[in-house]
């Protein structure tokens, strides 16, 4: 009897451990880009951004190769799909297809078009599930890739996004955005940093009166015992995470962030 009961209790364990750590599992975030207006990147970042005239002459060449065209309309249908039915296991299959398309990225080095098919599809994922993968691709995109492939548009579709009073900062870039408080008055918030050069960031907010925010600043896969400081204020910043700062932010809170240390 004491076997039978400690079989059980260990398979109990094991279920509730493995459902703990699935990878697999659809973790639903749905944060919501901001408008342009309320985003201005600095002019460092928008050196590495697509110009209408390159945009121009990569939408020539969509039809360039159908097969690579096809395998990004395929993820794009399923993504659609997981919006209306939050499925796990086609989750999983999405995940599965992203994961051998960015292990064989080489193969759309030569077609501009499908640059602009793959970040749209991990803008969509990121702020669906808040996965920081689909964050480090559009990241390396904008700053790694030979010649220009994310536009203005889109990267202020994703630098920033919201769900009310919840801020993400997604990717790393000289930039502002501002929006309108639940409680009223504006709040901005400010990214200072010479990234991809450097590894410092400083997050500054502006607003008029003291305003709760749950801010999330995206910490990189590949940062190095990262960190994130408010004076003597220590947070938590784990590589591939979000570090969560739940707080009352007043006018002139500045936010440093390590990437390498």
């Amino acid at each position: 009897m004491k076997q039978i009961r400690n079989w059980a209790i260990a398979v109990m364990i094991i279920i509730f451990t493995s459902c703990g750590i699935n990878p697999n599992r659809l973790n639903r975030i749905d944060s919501k880009s901001l408008s342009e207006k309320q985003i201005t990147l600095d002019g460092q970042v928008i050196r590495y951004l697509l110009t209408d005239s390159l945009r121009a002459e990569s939408e020539k060449n969509i039809q360039e190769s159908s097969e690579i065209n096809t395998k990004l309309d395929e993820m794009l249908v399923l993504a659609g799909q997981i919006r209306n039915s939050e499925s796990d296991s086609l989750w999983t299959s999405l995940t599965s297809k992203w994961e051998d398309y960015r292990k064989n990225i080489i193969g759309i080095v030569g077609i501009p078009a499908a640059f602009g098919k793959w970040a749209e599809l991990n803008v969509i994922l990121l702020k669906y599930s808040g996965e920081i993968r689909f964050a480090d691709v559009l990241e390396k995109m904008l700053y790694e890739s030979k010649n220009p492939v994310l536009s203005e548009n889109l990267l202020k579709s994703v630098i920033y996004t919201r769900i009310y009073d919840q801020v993400f900062v997604n990717i790393i870039g000289s930039s502002s955005v501002s929006y309108s408080h639940t409680t009223g008055g504006t709040v901005k918030l400010i990214q200072q940093t010479d990234y991809p050069e450097g590894n410092e960031v400083i997050l500054k907010c502006e607003c008029s009166d003291i305003r709760f925010m749950d801010v999330f600043i995206r910490i990189p896969s590949w940062a190095v015992n990262p960190s994130v400081t408010h004076g003597n204020v220590k947070y938590v910043a784990n590589p591939g995470e979000y570090c969560e700062i739940s707080r009352k932010w007043a006018n002139g809170d500045e936010i440093k962030v390590m990437l390498k240390n």
